[in-house]
């Protein structure tokens, strides 16, 4: 996941806990790992990926790639998550802020008012 911030939140709505092993961890030490590659992802709706996301450590999720782990039993783990943590998830993925709109100043004039002498101290 790119999103660091999305991320984060995910990780604690799992309550910095591995969906495999259960041990609970440091944020930092928790990895989100995807179930389908960048470009399957890229073709879903971003409130659809909570099904293919696992929140593991670091143990677990090189154990994962290390051992080529079937795509069904990786579903599996993501069955089992709980209703409420699944739903906040998806809250999470569907979440785009609002687009930012600059106000309908000119920069490069207040840039210049601001380096002028009228405001520097002393004169």
């Amino acid at each position: 996941m790119t999103h660091a911030i999305k991320a984060k939140k995910i990780k604690l709505t799992a309550g910095l806990r591995c969906e495999l092993c259960g041990k609970q961890t440091a944020l930092e030490d928790l990895e989100i790992h995807t179930l389908i590659d960048e470009e399957q992802a890229s073709e879903r709706p971003p409130v659809d990926l909570e099904s293919f996301l696992l929140v593991l450590c670091f143990l677990c999720h090189h154990d994962l790639h290390q051992y080529g782990t079937a795509f069904h039993d990786q579903s599996m783990l993501v069955d089992q998550r709980p209703a409420e943590v699944r739903m906040r998830m998806r809250e999470i993925l569907a979440y785009v802020p609002r687009p930012y709109t600059p106000p309908d100043t000119d920069l490069e004039e207040a840039y210049k008012d601001a380096c002028s002498s009228r405001f520097r101290f002393g004169v």
